[in-house]
């Protein structure tokens, strides 16, 4: 056997492996002479057909079936042993003829780079203090959500709601063939303020013309007929509407209100959170420029196209175009491919991050009690699922790794304001 390996780059390799019958002869032999003893041909005793008949018999399959034997041993013996590999190897072509076996194959290797100190990564946070206002509005929200539309009689307000049909209008003031029939336009949004503006003080029944612009800013007229006016009224601030508006935690306005606070400051803080993490890892990346094996370029590639499929038929849309879809999402799937080996490194640098039954029960319990679940149902829901676990261990250990990068790394405050002024516009 002669292995030859040439170096496609520092992270990708091209191996051939060529062997003859004298590396795989034996093997074929030995298999044929097990298969004989097993063997029952008319006219002999079991075990005792001539060698001849059984190679015709077998002999092909047999052979097939120990080079391909073959094959998965050099793998197993020389191959990985040696370099290593990372991802799946590519066969490149596969020939065996005459006793001759030629294999080519490509393989990638973890790329050689050295970890950042990450104490030497400064990223922003976002700190925010819940405000009296921000949670007004979360309570008018709630009242609003709570309440009801009944149909009035009365002329639309500004606070109304209405529901109409609509027919284009040509420059003579011909009607056209576009139209909408039962509009309903809720003043109250800001996408409706050009209705609002122009239906405010029409009742059902009533019949106008709209000046709507367009796309180009051009203004169009349409004709349009109320068909229904409706008015929202708020829901009575009984022990009622605050238990059910707080999951039980609420019965009067003053803790209502309290309630809502500690909802939006857990949303802030959760969001703030996920925001630094993702500064983290982003930092992280930047800090490391080393080239990413093609097979992990490959496999992330082809996990986001997967993303791209119809849930139902997991069909790729009919317009998908792959070499465009690559192009476009390239820096972010070579990003991806190198956090996967700083995120394993880091994991190995941090042997405190290992996951123990304590972590899992954790996990669950708190899971459980945001779902108003028992714990315990909620993890033999993931014990059912088919490799629910495996990823629910490797997001606690990612948590817990997080955790102690955030101990690590230079954190600089900002607040609400000055965090959406630096990263407006921004993805």
């Amino acid at each position: 056997m002669n292995i030859t390996v040439e170096n496609i780059s520092a992270v990708d390799k091209k191996i051939i492996v060529e062997a003859d019958r004298s590396d795989i002869g034996p093997r074929i032999e030995k298999s044929l002479r097990e298969y004989r003893k097993k063997m029952t041909v008319p006219g002999f005793r079991p075990g005792m057909a001539p060698m001849g008949l059984v190679k015709k018999r077998i002999g092909q399959e047999v052979e097939q079936e120990q080079v391909d034997e073959y094959i998965q041993e050099v793998f197993r013996t020389e191959i990985f042993p040696k370099h290593n590999p990372v991802g799946e190897p590519r066969v490149i072509s596969n020939t065996y003829e005459d006793g001759k076996l030629r294999l080519e194959f490509e393989i990638s290797v973890k790329p050689d780079y050295e970890l950042t100190e990450v104490s030497s990564i400064t990223v922003d946070k976002l700190v925010h203090d819940v405000t009296d206002e921000e949670v007004e509005k979360e309570y008018q929200a709630n009242l609003r959500r709570s309440g009801e539309w009944t149909e009035t009689e009365e002329a639309a307000t500004e606070t109304d709601r209405v529901t109409v049909d609509v027919v284009k209008l040509d420059a003579e003031g011909n009607e056209t063939e576009d139209a909408d029939k039962d509009l309903v336009l809720d003043f109250d949004r800001e996408e409706n303020a050009e209705y609002k503006a122009q239906l405010t003080g029409k009742k059902a029944g009533e019949e106008t013309v709209l000046n709507l612009k367009e796309a180009d800013d051009k203004t169009v007229q349409y004709k349009a007929v109320i068909k229904k006016v409706e008015r929202y009224s708020l829901p009575e601030l009984n022990e009622e509407f605050f238990r059910n508006g707080s999951r039980g935690e609420a019965s009067n306005e003053e803790e209502f209100r309290s309630f809502l606070k500690s909802q939006i400051q857990n949303y802030f803080d959760s969001t703030a959170d996920d925001l630094l993490r993702d500064k983290i890892a982003t930092a992280l990346i930047k800090a490391h420029d080393f080239e990413v094996p093609s097979a992990i370029y490959n496999d992330v590639l082809n996990s986001r196209i997967d993303r791209e499929r119809n849930e139902e038929t997991k069909e790729l849309p009919a317009d998908f175009d792959r070499v465009s879809f690559e192009e476009k999402n390239k820096e972010n799937i070579i990003d991806e491919a190198r956090w996967s080996f700083i995120v394993s490194d880091l994991l190995e640098k941090y042997p405190d991050t290992e996951i123990t039954p304590e972590d899992v029960d954790a996990f669950f319990q708190a899971e459980a009690a945001k779902m108003g679940l028992p714990a315990e149902m909620l993890k033999n829901f993931y014990a059912s699922q088919s490799g629910y676990l495996e990823q629910l261990r490797m997001r606690i250990r990612t948590d817990k790794l997080f955790s102690k990068l955030v101990d690590e790394v230079s954190v600089n405050e900002l607040s609400k304001a000055e965090y959406e002024e630096k990263y407006a516009n921004k993805p």
